[in-house]
């Protein structure tokens, strides 16, 4: 028999593949490229919805508090006031004159009244109206049928208080006699609360209650209280007597609670320093106290105590009303938050000091920064030996620019307790100086890497050159490298500067956080870098603890948005330095 394999018989050509068909494996590698390009994708998105739900959060809540509600006053610095005694008015006195008594209830309150009633405004007759429309509501919701009539007929809302008051103890005292087991007294209880209703004017009521005493005769004492507690009319006319009351109640601090007139240093000083002024009238804005903001917006009805402002009641609310519509109360740009100082009243509560603090503590950064970061960065990329020491150093730098904020203000610290040891301590706690300086140690780490990869960047070709045309070492860094890698640096440190505004934990240790009596810094060359200094984060902190919501959840939302601005102002900056010395090879 044949073998019927024959060794050298050759083998059957394999099945081509198609380059248009995608194989197994291929397609298994697209589908793996395609998930992970989806995932990174939904990663984008999901990072930029996070961004915009925060951006959201802040601008939202910070922009509209950049806009304040101001009452334009007529203020009349009155002669009477300011010198009491009579005669010339001068700086010393005006200086003497009480910020409570003779500026706030004294020329503030005058100059409000004077203002309104020039406005055509009856103070006493608008807040009257408001409690007796309150009080007609009342009655009408209690089923008082002929209130309004009632109340516009009356001599006084006092009076009218006092006779609802009587018709409602006639009916609390009905209400006891149900409760008891005497048919006959409970019958003479309710026909005297029937007589009072009648006398109040409200003869349906009376009506009403009358035939509740005949209930108690028939049908008995249960049925009748039932009858009774079903009106309502008890509670309606305490409520109404309550508003009346108040209808004659105004009184000139009410109005004065309207706007925020309270330690106006600021005017007591503009006086003295122009004492012009005295005898004159001055059109100023004065700003409307903070808890009326959330009223004149809309966020708050005035109807209802869940819906009122905290403090305030309807008598005021229609004042402020009246202001409005006469154009006394206007919504203007808050410019004084960007000079005024830290307060703990939103209605004049600023930023200024923060601001210039910020300003001098980047400037002490600045020049430390460039000063002693540059010049290491170029001593250990050009001319530093390489060996164990270098080595260590530079990991060492490496490491410190991953150590967190709060480790460079414990050495803050130290620094100020030693310097208190040394008798200093005092005089530079919570300045701009110690501040600037604990910001540029947590600077330097990332400035002497950004400024190394600069010069890294330079081309070793640039160097060869400048050596082989004579130049020193010396020479060629200076006059050749570091130009071509100056981009780079100022890039860096920029954006150094920019991580140092933002930082909050050092400051906070230093005692910039209790400097919130600090004013508005001198020059930085005489002497300003020593004065007690804020800053924008230790000061949005502050906000952001502030008891009242509107400074809480609006101000320190527009602090916020001033320190986004100026971060992206200085990156921008840091963009726009690098495009415009950026050297290609």
């Amino acid at each position: 028999m044949t073998d019927a394999s024959i060794s050298g018989a050759p083998k059957p050509p394999a099945a081509q593949v198609s380059l248009f068909q995608r194989s197994q494996q291929v397609q298994r590698r697209h589908q793996k490229g395609a998930a992970l390009r989806y995932l990174g994708m939904a990663a984008i998105t999901l990072v930029l919805v996070f961004l915009g739900v925060l951006l959201w959060s802040i601008f939202s809540r910070g922009l509209p508090a950049l806009w304040q509600y101001q009452a334009e006053i007529e203020i009349y610095y009155d002669p009477a006031i300011l010198n009491s005694d009579g005669g010339e008015v001068t700086a010393e006195e005006i200086e003497g004159v009480s910020l409570r008594s003779g500026f706030e209830q004294g020329i503030f309150a005058v100059s409000l009244e004077r203002t309104l009633e020039n406005a055509g405004i009856d103070i006493e007759g608008t807040v009257a109206g408001a409690w007796i429309g309150q009080a007609t509501g009342i009655l009408d919701s209690a089923g008082l049928e002929n209130g309004s009539a009632i109340i516009q007929s009356a001599d006084s809302p006092t009076d009218l208080a006092q006779e609802f008051g009587q018709a409602g103890n006639a009916l609390r005292a009905a209400n006891t006699a149900l409760d008891g087991e005497d048919p006959a007294a409970a019958v003479e209880a309710l026909t005297a609360a029937s007589e009072a209703l009648a006398a109040a004017g409200f003869e349906a009521a009376a009506a009403e209650v009358a035939s509740i005493a005949a209930t108690a005769e028939g049908e008995g004492l249960e049925a009748a209280d039932t009858a009774l507690s079903a009106t309502g009319y008890q509670q309606g006319l305490f409520d109404a007597a309550t508003a009346l009351r108040q209808a004659d109640g105004y009184e000139q601090g009410d109005l004065l609670a309207i706007i925020y007139a309270a330690n106006r240093r600021d005017v007591r000083d503009r006086v003295v320093n122009n004492l012009d002024l005295v005898g004159d009238t001055s059109r100023e804005g004065v700003p409307i106290s903070i808890a009326l903001t959330r009223y004149l917006s809309g966020e708050l009805s005035g109807v209802g105590q869940a819906q009122m402002p905290p403090g305030f009641d309807i008598g005021q609310l229609a004042l402020v009303d009246a202001m409005r519509d006469a154009g006394i109360i206007d919504r203007n740009f808050r410019w004084s938050f960007f000079t005024n100082t830290y307060s703990q009243n939103g209605a004049v509560a600023g930023i200024g000091p923060a601001l210039m603090g910020s300003a001098y503590m980047m400037l002490v950064v600045l020049v430390f920064s460039l000063l002693f970061g540059v010049a290491a960065s170029i001593y250990l990329e050009e001319f530093a030996p390489k060996n164990k020491l270098t080595d260590f150093i530079e990991i060492n730098i490496a490491n410190l620019a991953a150590v967190p904020s709060i480790v460079f203000g414990i050495l803050g610290a130290a620094i100020l307790f030693t310097l208190g040891g040394l008798g200093f301590g005092n005089s530079i706690r919570g300045t701009a100086l110690l501040g600037g300086i604990v910001l540029s140690l947590m600077t330097l780490p990332t400035i002497v890497i950004a400024t190394r990869a600069a010069l890294k960047a330079v081309p070793p070709s640039i160097r060869d050159a400048a050596l082989g045309v004579g130049a020193s070492k010396v020479q060629t860094v200076f006059h050749h490298v570091l130009p071509l890698a100056a981009p780079g640096i100022l890039t860096g440190t920029i954006i150094g500067i920019a991580q140092a505004l933002g930082e909050t934990a050092p400051l906070l240790l230093i005692g910039l956080s209790v400097s919130t009596g600090a004013g508005l810094l001198s020059s930085p060359f005489t002497g300003g870098l020593l004065e007690q200094a804020q800053s924008m984060p230790t000061v949005v902190f502050l906000l952001a603890q502030n008891e009242d919501a509107t400074v809480r959840e609006g101000l320190a939302q527009s602090a916020i948005i001033v320190m986004l601005l100026l971060l992206f102002a200085l990156n921008f900056l840091a963009i726009m330095l690098r495009r415009r010395f950026e050297r290609r090879w």
